[in-house]
């Protein structure tokens, strides 16, 4: 499989906040600010597209000086944005606030894309979104928006990828109709809330989502490594021991080489351990796009963590 990849979500502004020690509630702690491009489709856009692929991002900018920055820094990487809308509302944001170890402490995220990425809007973009060979698309829309898309992937027999993004917006997908949807990528906290049911286990969370249609589960398990589940087999895949900078963008990036091997048909091992790698490099980056890569230097650092990797 290889040719045009379609994301449809946020672009938004990171604010990332490093607290020079760890977080002491109910008081100013004092920290180094660094600011980037983000939102989860944003970040996923910008790795595939440093990874050598076609990709095209229909996303809000809001018609700021934010906005026109993002737009701009998206188009110097490649990506094309001209099926994207500009309003006169402010660019969305995401403020987190990071331990001394770089662990997420909170976050807060301010978003305009629910109110803009309508299913009228979507449908004018009906002639872009059939050039597609994939579809990514993360959470930030409303319900009848990410449903339109996937029944729209459903009816055309494009492969959709859904990014949960956080355990909130992940109860969307428990009200949507998730038939014949390619892969949902959660975390463990985002699993449960995919589910229209309440589960203990992560066994029946899983079961039920391939009861509902799903085809493929990549369950993201942080320090633990990850599970990739298809109707045909499990894999599980182990995490290195690195020093984390950051943990910001970490899942987004792992989707990102993830997709970029399974275009190339690479083995769902290989595209498992690809994921992984980049995963690990953008933890050792402060922010969430690791800016310097490009897919043959991916290969080599899968080599540096996976020597046994074809």
């Amino acid at each position: 499989m290889s040719g045009k990849i379609i994301c449809v979500g946020s672009a938004l502004i990171d604010e990332l906040y490093f607290c020079e020690d760890n977080v002491i509630v109910g008081t100013s702690n004092p920290a180094n600010i660094q600011k980037n491009i983000g939102g989860v489709i944003s970040n996923i856009s910008q790795h595939l597209a440093l990874l050598g692929n076609d990709i095209e991002l229909i996303t809000v900018f809001g018609n700021d000086s934010d906005g026109n920055w993002i737009e701009q820094e998206l188009m110097q990487l490649g990506i094309k944005v001209n099926e994207s809308l500009k309003v006169d509302d402010s660019t969305g944001k995401y403020v987190s606030i990071l331990n001394k170890d770089g662990s997420l402490y909170t976050a807060a995220c301010v978003d305009i894309c629910a109110k803009y990425l309508t299913p009228s809007f979507l449908l004018s973009k009906t002639d872009k979104l059939m050039s597609a060979n994939l579809i990514v698309i993360d959470t930030n829309m409303d319900n009848l928006s990410l449903q339109w898309l996937i029944d729209f992937g459903k009816e055309n027999e494009i492969p959709v990828i859904i990014e949960p993004v956080s355990v909130a917006k992940a109860r969307k997908v428990a009200h949507s109709s998730i038939e014949d949807v390619f892969m949902i990528t959660p975390n463990e906290d985002e699993l449960l809330s995919l589910c229209n049911k309440k589960h203990s286990t992560i066994e029946d969370a899983v079961k039920e989502l391939f009861e509902r249609g799903l085809k493929h589960l990549w369950l993201r398990k942080g320090n633990k490594g990850s599970v990739f589940y298809s109707a045909l087999n499990t894999i599980q895949l182990s995490a290195h021991e690195i020093e984390i900078h950051d943990s910001t963008g970490a899942g987004d990036a792992a989707l990102g080489a993830w997709i970029a091997g399974y275009v190339r048909n690479s083995s769902p091992d290989k595209c498992l351990k690809l994921g992984h790698t980049l995963a690990f490099e953008v933890l050792q980056t402060k922010g969430a796009v690791k800016k310097d890569i490009n897919y043959l230097s991916l290969i080599e650092s899968l080599k540096k963590y996976y020597p046994d990797a074809e």
